[in-house]
């Protein structure tokens, strides 16, 4: 477990925070990576994706009261900011910012979440339409990459369906949102699928033994 997700160190960073145990530690991570990306199954190693999303959102329910929220890491404020209405959008928020969490508050509940996730918004009403190379995609560009799905595949119908896109990648345990500790990864098994929500997780999947690099 570890504090709220504000920042993730690379994986060189090891060497200079704990010296040479990380060094170590982070040589250990690249074999297996490397084993697995080689198409040879072996230890397990749990990789995650950085998507190139923005906002953060964070949402969920708020354990003091019950009710949905949406919002940015402010929410673990000593004095939360949690965006329960769009009166409280309006009231902390402005311009496209305001417009997206909007969206959020009204798509998100439909997921079911019963505990409290972090992520990355990917689109909302921002999804636009590029030829590359006579192929027709849907392109949207959430921070500095542009993110390109193909028309007529089935990613790029699911989000010409979907109102508001985000990929998850932390989750919230705790009794209080203050002290609420973060695990990285997030289980969306039991999300409910809804066409107007596109969501994945950032997990890298394995699929050594099936394909390699």
């Amino acid at each position: 477990m570890a504090k709220v997700n504000k920042h993730l160190d690379h994986l060189e960073d090891r060497i200079i925070l704990d010296g040479k145990q990380g060094a170590k530690d982070a040589i250990r991570v690249l074999e297996v990576m490397g084993d697995m990306l080689s198409g040879t199954p072996g230890v397990p190693v749990v990789v995650t994706t950085k998507w190139d999303g923005a906002p953060a959102v964070v949402c969920g329910i708020d354990p003091e009261d019950g009710k949905f929220f949406v919002g940015k890491k402010s929410v673990f404020n000593v004095e939360p900011q949690l965006y329960k209405t769009n009166a409280d959008i309006d009231k902390y928020t402005s311009g496209d910012l305001n417009a997206k969490f909007k969206v959020a508050l009204q798509e998100f509940p439909k997921l079911g979440i019963k505990g409290v996730l972090q992520g990355d918004l990917m689109f909302t009403n921002d999804v636009g339409t590029q030829t590359i190379d006579d192929v027709d995609y849907y392109t949207f560009q959430p921070n500095t990459i542009v993110y390109a799905a193909a028309q007529d595949s089935d990613l790029g119908k699911q989000i010409s369906q979907a109102k508001i896109g985000v990929v998850w990648h932390t989750t919230y345990t705790g009794n209080e949102l203050q002290s609420m500790k973060a695990s990285f990864g997030a289980d969306i098994s039991k999300l409910k699928n809804v066409s107007s929500v596109w969501m994945d997780d950032a997990t890298y999947k394995d699929v050594s033994g099936k394909a390699t690099f």
